[in-house]
């Protein structure tokens, strides 16, 4: 029994959560795609959104017809794989169908053979037949797969096009997975009235969106910080971040002005030494250290880069109570 859902708005190009709902256990996916499509609209000014929705939105006729009145959004989703539409998707004539040849799953794998054809969907409530984009997908072995796209709203974009921006949804539930194994975004402490019957959960939204969007926000600081890093860490999991810049071994030196944080340098990690310069240059103060500053930099063991600068100035250094070791720290 789900006592509630998470509804997540995602944008695939920058791979990030835009806005998050969390919704008793019966919510509905196109009643939460109707409000995201609103406060976009509310908040942003685009001259087209286009939208990849799972294939819950077209679980009813009614959710299409409330999709069908946003004539100025363009909505890709994912056609149930009802028996009566793969039937009608295996009666099409082979010549409608467009061979193509896509990389394998994996490097070095086949190459993974499909066919697009293009036909139409009759849908009861909207007055012209669906674009339907229909997928098969040929198999090693076994039978082959059959999917299908509905498309609104777009009848010029060519169907391979169509097929790879739906498949950039595949972030979409990366997200989910990073989410929960990375950043526990299922779980939340107070999510469930204490005092509650166990085979009736009281909703508590406040807790649950309040958990949830702490997670968020802590991911989309990784991602900028993963940003700011070489370009092979622009998309790390936060995980992948935890263990090459934040768990790091350093000494903690506490004087009348600063907080120095003193890193052991490791050269195969310098590319770090430009994080820490940009650090060092917001200033940023601790107000419940008594407005210490913080400084970070590198302890001068062994060989130090020729470009190496000191981290405090002969200033700073001279009003930091004569703390051992702060004039060898460079970065």
């Amino acid at each position: 029994m789900r006592a509630e859902k998470l509804f997540f708005l995602h944008w695939p190009q920058a791979r990030r959560f835009l806005g998050l709902v969390a919704t008793r256990g019966n919510g509905k996916l196109i009643e939460r795609t109707i409000g995201f499509l609103r406060a976009v609209r509310r908040r942003v000014q685009v001259r087209q959104l286009r939208l990849i929705i799972d294939a819950g939105a077209s679980a009813t006729n009614e959710g299409l017809q409330c999709l069908d009145r946003f004539g100025k959004t363009v909505f890709l989703i994912r056609a149930p794989r009802r028996p009566g539409y793969v039937d009608a998707w295996k009666r099409l004539p082979r010549a409608r169908f467009t061979p193509y040849e896509e990389p394998g799953r994996y490097k070095g794998a086949k190459p993974k053979q499909i066919e697009l054809a293009e036909t139409t969907t009759t849908i009861r409530g909207i007055a012209r037949p669906l674009r339907t984009v229909v997928v098969r997908e040929h198999a090693m072995k076994g039978k082959d797969r059959w999917h299908a796209l509905f498309v609104l709203h777009d009848t010029t974009t060519p169907a391979l096009e169509l097929l790879h921006e739906y498949r950039t949804r595949q972030h979409h539930e990366q997200g989910y997975r990073i989410g929960v194994h990375d950043l526990w975004l299922d779980t939340s402490a107070s999510g469930y009235p204490k005092r509650g019957r166990p085979d009736r959960p009281g909703f508590r939204q406040g807790p649950l969106a309040l958990s949830a969007w702490i997670a968020a926000l802590a991911w989309d600081a990784l991602r900028a910080l993963g940003d700011a890093l070489p370009p092979r860490f622009h998309f790390a999991h936060p995980r992948t971040l935890r263990r090459w810049v934040l768990r790091r071994d350093a000494d903690l030196i506490l004087t009348p002005s600063h907080l120095l944080v003193v890193l052991a340098f490791l050269p195969r990690r310098a590319w770090l030494r430009p994080l820490v310069q940009r650090f060092n240059a917001a200033e940023i103060s601790l107000p419940w250290l008594r407005g210490r500053r913080v400084v970070m930099g590198f302890a001068a063991r062994g060989r130090t880069p020729p470009d190496a600068r000191p981290v405090l100035t002969n200033a700073a250094e001279a009003g930091s109570g004569g703390a051992e070791g702060c004039g060898s720290i460079w970065c």
